[in-house]
């Protein structure tokens, strides 16, 4: 694909972003209380209905295609795996990778980048962007997605990923939330 929307976009929809204190106080409304569910302590308590209500966009307020598939099959390994995820001892790429659908060793069925990376940004909403298919599409459209070689780690893909969010969101001076907003926007303008 190659790229034919300017990255000018991301500024424009910056700008016409209709009600930015309504988009601010929703994203900390949800950041703030599942940043405490995706604790530590609250993944030890976490409950088929705590993961279903994240994936629930009546709860999540931003992402309607997460909760399609259910993850909640075996709580445990779920736990487990989210307490890597959330495991800023490690990097990034590492916990993705131990994660990543059918090749990582806590891979949970129907995990994947675009529930992982929802989870990261709500727990960790400064530092992780989302990586789905309407950011995937805006990057490229943009000529902004990095390529990968062949067999790429989904961590490793997610980190180069996750670098060119954080350098967008520090260029328009935008959250992670707020520039996955405008990104799903610029991918609906991809052909």
């Amino acid at each position: 694909m190659a790229a034919f929307i300017p990255v000018e976009k991301i500024q424009e929809y910056r700008d016409s972003t209709p009600n930015v204190m309504a988009l601010k106080l929703q994203e900390l409304e949800v950041t703030q209380f599942w940043s405490v569910i995706f604790s530590p302590k609250g993944i030890a308590s976490l409950t088929k209905q705590d993961m279903t209500g994240f994936l629930s966009y009546r709860q999540n307020k931003r992402w309607r295609e997460i909760s399609r598939d259910d993850v909640t099959a075996d709580m445990e390994r779920l736990r487990a795996a989210l307490l890597v995820l959330i495991d800023e001892s490690r990097p990034v790429a590492e916990r993705v990778n131990a994660l990543e659908p059918g090749r990582g060793e806590l891979a949970v069925p129907h995990l994947g980048k675009a529930k992982l990376t929802p989870l990261l940004l709500v727990t960790y909403p400064r530092k992780y962007g989302v990586w789905n298919d309407y950011s995937e599409r805006a990057l490229m459209g943009m000529g902004l997605m990095p390529e990968f070689e062949p067999g790429a780690r989904l961590g490793d893909q997610y980190a180069a990923v996750n670098d060119v969010l954080a350098e967008l969101a520090t260029t328009y001076r935008v959250s992670m939330w707020w520039l996955d907003v405008i990104l799903e926007r610029v991918a609906r303008l991809v052909r």
